[in-house]
């Protein structure tokens, strides 16, 4: 009795994945020529975990995703770049890049991208015991969250909780993302002489709606080179900050397209292809 044996060799693009089947039978003397057979169906980080990539060393480097509305966005190579890079997680070949983003995610895609472009990655929890209430250990993105928390960059708010499901603001963002390209020591500057700094100093017209608890965060990051100009390179020239402002998919794209010590997304991504 003959069976049918297969060995593939894929490529995913997209949403779709592309695979060189090897069709052959356990009688070697009928093997056929290699065929391209186009299989239809939606991946995902989740679908296609570390395990699967690292059993299958021969397509690890091909996975990537293609999105359908992202062109002409602002953000739209940062998007893809972050897509080659591994970064992004998706069920649908939709990006939506306007939607705004929540506080878990964008962690995730922080810590996701800091540990692809850095020689020492934030090392990601072992056990379930959360620093935080409303991040248990079943919650979605509990790992990264717990890993941040680890390492010392997040914090959490007043009563304990992290909130991971809200909305991430912009000044919110410019701390997370500022934690994590530089140490900023602590200041012994009033928050009155913070404000200032960020209103008349550096023009901003609402810099008395910045929440004081990311004044000094906000104040490096516009004054400060080693802050790695995150706001600048996200909202260009404004000079209206919009603290409490939803932060969109592809702005959270751009921002984590470089990192003060780590480089740039796409950087990493030429030294791979070399």
């Amino acid at each position: 009795m003959m069976y049918l044996k297969m060995q593939f060799v894929s490529k995913i693009v997209g949403s779709t994945v592309i695979a060189l089947v090897l069709l052959g039978s356990g009688d070697s003397s009928i093997a056929k020529s290699p065929q391209l057979v186009k299989t239809n169906f939606l991946v995902s980080d989740k679908q296609l975990d570390n395990s699967f990539w690292s059993n299958h060393s021969d397509i690890s480097q091909l996975k990537s995703l293609t999105f359908t509305d992202i062109s002409g966005v602002r953000g739209e190579k940062e998007i893809q770049q972050l897509a080659e890079l591994g970064v992004l997680e998706t069920t649908s070949s939709e990006f939506q890049p306007l939607a705004s983003i929540t506080r878990g995610q964008f962690v995730v895609w922080l810590l996701k991208t800091y540990n692809k472009l850095h020689r020492e990655p934030i090392r990601l929890p072992q056990g379930t015991l959360s620093a935080f209430p409303d991040v248990p250990s079943s919650h979605p993105h509990f790992t990264f969250i717990q890993a941040a928390h680890d390492a010392g960059y997040l914090a959490g708010f007043e009563d304990g909780n992290f909130r991971p499901d809200e909305v991430l603001t912009r000044e919110q963002m410019i701390v997370l993302k500022t934690r994590l390209d530089t140490n900023v020591a602590p200041s012994t500057r009033s928050p009155n002489n913070l404000r200032n700094f960020i209103g008349k100093t550096k023009g901003f017209t609402d810099a008395n709606q910045i929440s004081e608890r990311y004044l000094l965060h906000i104040a490096f990051d516009l004054g400060n080179g080693a802050s790695n100009f995150n706001f600048a390179r996200v909202y260009g020239k404004t000079r209206i900050f919009a603290p409490q402002k939803a932060v969109t998919r592809a702005e959270a794209a751009i921002i984590l397209s470089r990192f003060r010590k780590g480089g740039t997304v796409e950087r990493s991504l030429q030294r791979r292809s070399r």
